[in-house]
């Protein structure tokens, strides 16, 4: 290696650890995909993305040339709670919504918007009965189509499942699924612990504390915490590989963009939180194909839209039995189950992601949106 080029690429490590340190925003590329803001609802927002490209560039290293032929069908994105809707629009080079965008598709993307501790009484009937609902509605008028596309990453398909199991009537044509657990008492130790605590405790009342959501609420910074300490090796091992390319701009950016995902969560609502661990964790309503929201009931066994649900290979948090349990509730003819490489967060925004589920989830809704 030549004398300059040595001194070139310590310069470059030098003055990205200290910038990275002094003003780690220059980094953060997230959510930077034009849009405009269709419908609001106090935090909820619902935004359309018009086609953003029209000649090939690159994703993860593979070039993507946008067609001109659109379908009829639009897409609309669901983010899970406990995270920001960016993470749609991650960077440029991991972008769903840029993806699907160059592959035809109407894009449409719910922001939950970010919750503090004065919302705590947001239940999970909030999202459904009354934001996705209106959310649907909006891209239904926007896009001047009945029929439209749900795209949901873990918690976000969940919510769409509840959603479909209580007030589609044949709008929703479509619905794909990521990583998204349905059966809270299979797979992991954890999960079968749960089971026996359910089991345990069934007959027994619920004290008073237990009632209060506000004792459930949940604040990003501790959500983040919780969520590293479920492959605590993972931050090491990303530390280590960062430092080791701290000379190249891009992969510092890169990762500093993605950290930014698990760094930077919302604050959980304590309503929602009671609700997932009484109804999904402790009673599992959810493999039981029916769960109540508010006054409405969401029926899983009335599904009966084409139905693709994915399961990371190696999921820590979602184990593939967990997600696999949704093909025996919905009543859905076209139903395919994929299992593919990645972890939790590799699976949907991962280096092999665009391979794998993003391009099955772009072919499989071509051949079902027109």
């Amino acid at each position: 290696m030549k004398a300059s080029h040595l001194i070139k690429q310590s310069s470059q490590f030098i003055g990205h650890a200290i910038e990275r340190r002094t003003h780690p925003e220059r980094f953060i590329v997230s959510d930077t995909t034009a849009y405009e803001a269709i419908y609001t609802d106090g935090m909820m927002e619902l935004r359309y993305y018009p086609p953003q490209d029209n000649q090939t560039f690159v994703l993860d290293g593979d070039p993507v040339t946008p067609q001109v032929a659109q379908h009829r069908v639009p897409v609309l994105l669901v983010p899970p709670l406990g995270v920001y809707h960016w993470i749609y629009d991650l960077m440029a080079e991991r972008s769903w919504v840029r993806f699907l965008n160059a592959k035809g598709f109407q894009v449409y993307l719910v922001n939950w918007g970010a919750p503090t501790h004065d919302d705590a009484h947001l239940g999970i009937e909030t999202y459904v009965n009354q934001w996705l609902n209106e959310a649907v509605k909006a891209v239904q008028q926007h896009s001047q189509q009945a029929e439209i596309s749900l795209v949901g990453y873990c918690m976000g398909g969940l919510l769409g499942l509840l959603y479909a199991g209580a007030y589609d009537h044949g709008q929703i044509r479509n619905i794909v699924t990521i990583a998204s657990p349905i059966d809270f008492h299979v797979g992991s130790l954890r999960n079968r612990m749960v089971k026996r605590i359910s089991q345990l405790t069934r007959r027994l009342p619920l004290p008073e504390t237990l009632k209060d959501a506000e004792n459930f609420h949940v604040p990003g910074h501790i959500l983040a915490r919780v969520f590293k300490l479920t492959n605590p090796l993972a931050g090491v091992v990303s530390y280590i590989d960062l430092v080791r390319n701290l000379n190249d701009r891009d992969y510092v950016t890169a990762h500093l963009t993605t950290r930014e995902w698990f760094n930077n969560m919302p604050d959980y609502p304590g309503a929602t939180v009671q609700q997932i661990l009484w109804d999904f964790w402790l009673k599992n309503r959810l493999a039981q194909g029916q769960i109540t929201l508010g006054e409405t009931v969401s029926d899983l066994g009335t599904i009966k839209s084409n139905l693709l649900s994915f399961a990371g290979k190696s999921d820590k948090i979602v184990s593939i039995e967990a997600a696999r349990k949704l093909m025996d509730i919905v009543a859905s003819k076209d139903k395919q189950f994929r299992i593919v490489p990645g972890g939790h967060a590799g699976v949907f925004a991962g280096g092999k992601a665009q391979e794998h589920t993003w391009s099955i989830t772009a072919n499989w809704l071509a051949e079902r949106s027109d």
